[in-house]
């Protein structure tokens, strides 16, 4: 499998909230994209390996877990710098499984292109204000040579 494969189980407050997810197993695709290794994740909480994980992560995944509702989405961890796009779905109760593939470099082209038509637009803008400009000088230039020949 190329792209990265985890299973987790959630960990939940006395209320009922996830708080943490615990790693049960990784794949290797797993270990490329984040450089952690199998044998330090396994067994430990989210929190203990990655302390800076952001809580929307661990609410997402908590929902997923404990209704049986899949999710896919796109997002930004801080903790690994990375882009991921994200399929999750339970296999068992409490559990969750992760599909990811890394999109960060898809993420900075699309940022590039944005950039690029944010400046052909100004391009464009300024390509319309030299020409009406342009237009208005026009009869001003022509007169001025009449008078001036008068």
């Amino acid at each position: 499998m190329i792209d990265g494969f985890a299973l987790h189980e959630i960990i939940c407050d006395d209320k009922g909230s996830p708080i943490d997810y615990r790693f049960l197993d990784v794949n290797p695709a797993f270990e490329k994209l984040t450089t952690l290794k199998k044998e330090s994740v396994v067994g430990k909480t989210v929190l203990t390996i990655m302390p800076g994980t952001e809580p929307h992560w661990i609410e997402r995944y908590g929902h997923v877990a404990l209704t049986g509702e899949a999710v896919f989405f796109e997002n930004y961890s801080q903790e690994l710098k990375r882009y991921f796009q994200v399929s999750a779905f339970r296999p068992a109760k409490n559990q969750f499984a992760c599909i990811f593939v890394d999109i960060t470099e898809r993420k900075k082209m699309e940022a590039r292109i944005q950039e690029a038509q944010k400046m052909e637009s100004i391009g464009n803008l300024a390509g319309g204000i030299a020409h009406d400009f342009n237009n208005i000088l026009f009869p001003i230039v022509g007169m001025s040579e009449l008078l001036l020949e008068d």
